[in-house]
């Protein structure tokens, strides 16, 4: 399978994602009122980022260490899909269509760098650290760099996917002290069968609303569609490809002293 390097994505000029996602916050105080919403730039924050991980990577080299790489597999016939593997990734990639939750599974844990492993799933609903998926992780990250408070704070959370939409609101709604901090924040789900009556209370009562359409009225804060999320999905799977490459190498060592501790055992 073709393989791109990471240095080379991140160097690629990086467009917006499959799953379009969009944050807005109410403001937090009540003696004044915003005319307009204070924009988030995610490029800008996806950018300092991925400079984190571009030095990151560069003193991981330079202790001697392999060059991590991104392989992908493309599972579906998605127009959008396949934009988000060119644009992401800018590689010449084998691309093999088989079972969605077949080919997830039965990609290691530790290389999952989309975070959609049964394994890492679990581990996330558990609060234990895990590989997240991109685009949570990237709201996620907008949310603490911006220094948005949600700790008992309402949050609406518009979409149910396995991919956005739960692991969000994961993230947001589980404890702060835990191994793999949460927001502490009460959460709310809505979805194409919640009765638009509901999700306008729901909405109104909202201190955060995370969606796929851009708010930018009565929003004390927002991410702007294209530029907003997007470019922090895209920073957040670079981050997470150096984070497996640390961890597959260790755990490599390991079995190599394990064999060689083995071996003079039974000498």
């Amino acid at each position: 399978m073709a393989a791109t390097s990471l240095m080379s994505a991140l160097a690629a000029r990086l467009l917006q994602p499959a799953h379009s996602c969009s944050l807005r916050l109410r403001p937090f105080h009540l003696a004044a009122v915003r005319n307009e919403a204070v924009v988030i730039s995610g490029r800008k924050l996806a950018q300092q980022i991925k400079q984190e991980v571009r030095q990151e990577v560069e003193e991981w080299v330079a202790s001697g260490n392999k060059r991590p790489h991104l392989s992908v597999i493309l599972v579906g016939e998605n127009p959008a899909s396949h934009s988000y593997v060119l644009n992401k990734t800018r590689a010449a990639a084998d691309v093999e269509h088989i079972d969605e939750r077949r080919i997830c599974n039965a990609v290691s844990p530790d290389k999952d760098v989309d975070g959609f492993h049964v394994i890492n799933v679990g581990r996330m609903c558990l609060d234990q650290y895990s590989m997240l998926p991109a685009t949570p992780w990237g709201v996620w990250e907008i949310i603490k760099r911006t220094g948005i408070p949600t700790l008992g704070k309402n949050v609406v959370v518009a979409g149910r996917s396995k991919n956005v939409g739960m692991p969000i609101a994961m993230l947001l709604h589980t404890d702060g002290a835990h191994e793999r901090p949460g927001g502490d924040a009460t959460v709310t789900i809505s979805h194409r069968y919640t009765p638009k009556e509901q999700l306008k209370k729901h909405t109104i009562l909202a201190d955060i609303v995370i969606s796929a359409a851009g708010v930018r009225q009565k929003a004390g804060y927002i991410t702007p569609v294209p530029g907003g999320v997007g470019p922090m999905t895209v920073a957040m799977l670079m981050k997470n490809t150096i984070i497996a490459a640390k961890k597959v190498l260790r755990l490599e060592e390991r079995e190599v002293l394990k064999s060689k501790e083995l071996g003079v055992a039974t000498n």
